[in-house]
């Protein structure tokens, strides 16, 4: 948690006491001098802003929620990017995850301007990083900081929230072990000049609803289960990458690149196979689709490959959910998975319906106040659809 700079009274480590947030970022400065020490002495760990300790990886990361246009009246702000948007935190952590596995991922970012506080939005922010194996730096509105400092109901009230928010996670330290369900794997060293389109790419595929894993090109690409490869990097891959490549097409799987992959194998495939931006070819039992120009644009590389690999594939699909996201792990022995929704709006939905790839036989469903009591499950050959009353934004499926 980051410490507010308002309280300066050691008091306020009360506020703390029993819950899960274990380690302080506090400014320097001899004001903070009493706070430090007593909750040293409570077996706190302290820190300083903005300074990973050692086994951690910070992520500068954006406030979760919905983001809308604040422009001057008659002004319309439009684009296929634009806002309103989603913004969320979990493709960050997620590739931060798979460059530096061996660190836990911290996501820092302060509220907003003009940020009204609420239970909800505090949950959310701690479970848009908490789905995705990340904690969240705690850091309080000076609103919030202060009306807890007071003790006022109201904000007891939110920080109740968020710390049983934090708790929640704690105690299911199990799903961090459990592995990336996915339908693509994006393959990149996103950096250098390949950066900023793989890392766009990776923000647009999780707007888009695709359920992806990451594939660092400096390491043997873990390929098993997917249905197709998006290779990201402008640059032709190396002889060993190619083949592997190439055997997971002709295996049945998709290969999705630019034209700088090179000269693909294969024959032309059926025009019906075709889009606007790829033109496809067969190998095997697959198909490559290379991109018709060098250009490179991540929205529609995000959007046109969810179209290409086909929806029928889609891990998860959410109704009556409004702005939702989700992310989707199985446990090591794979007779077990977890399935984060997050609804991105001020509220939880009233009655949402979330639908899971995969031949599950039970269902439950959790949320940071508790278990859900009242949902219902249809079982389908290849799926399980789970009926949710109304829930707060975030919801965990447990299956079986």
């Amino acid at each position: 948690m980051r410490w507010p700079a308002a309280w300066r009274d050691s008091s306020a480590l009360d506020l703390i006491k029993g819950s899960a947030i274990d380690y302080l970022l506090i400014d320097k400065g001899d004001q903070f001098e009493s706070v430090r020490t007593q909750a040293q002495q409570a077996g706190l760990r302290i820190g300083v802003p903005d300074e990973a300790p050692s086994g951690v990886t910070l992520v500068k990361g954006l406030w979760p929620g919905v983001r809308t246009a604040r422009s001057d009246p008659g002004r319309v702000i439009a684009g296929p990017t634009g806002e309103p948007w989603v913004d969320s935190n979990g493709w960050q952590i997620q590739l931060t995850g798979a460059l530096h596995p061996q660190t836990a991922v911290w996501v820092t970012g302060p509220p907003p301007e003009n940020f009204r506080a609420s239970a909800g939005t505090y949950l959310l922010t701690v479970a848009d990083s908490g789905a995705y194996g990340g904690r969240w730096v705690i850091s309080l509105d000076d609103q919030l900081a202060t009306g807890l400092a007071a003790r006022r109901p109201d904000a007891l009230e939110i920080w109740k929230r968020t710390v049983a928010a934090a708790g929640f996670f704690a105690q299911r330290k199990a799903w961090a072990g459990y592995s990336t369900a996915a339908v693509v794997g994006v393959i990149s060293d996103f950096a250098g000049d390949n950066e900023a389109f793989s890392h766009e790419l990776l923000n647009l595929l999780a707007r888009a609803g695709q359920h992806y894993r990451i594939l660092p090109k400096d390491k043997p690409p873990d390929l098993e289960g997917l249905r197709a490869v998006i290779y990201a990097d402008a640059q032709q891959p190396d002889a060993g990458l190619r083949k592997q490549i190439l055997g997971f097409v002709e295996a049945g799987g998709a290969l999705i690149a630019s034209p700088s992959w090179g000269a693909a194998p294969g024959a032309a495939a059926k025009p019906d196979d075709e889009s606007p931006l790829f033109v496809a070819r067969s190998l095997g039992k697959g198909k490559i689709a290379l991109a018709k120009t060098p250009g490179r644009d991540p929205y529609q590389w995000a959007n046109d490959s969810v179209v290409l690999v086909s929806h029928r594939y889609d891990m998860v699909r959410i109704w009556n959910g409004g702005a939702a996201g989700s992310y989707y792990a199985l446990s090591p022995d794979r007779r077990k998975a977890v399935v984060h929704v997050l609804f991105y709006a001020n509220r939880g939905p009233d009655a949402a319906s979330v639908r899971v790839a995969g031949r599950w036989k039970s269902a439950r469903a959790w949320t940071p106040d508790g278990p859900v009591e009242r949902i219902d499950s249809e079982f389908q050959q290849d799926a399980i659809e789970v009926h949710l009353p109304q829930v707060p934004q975030y919801v965990a499926l447990e299956l079986e």
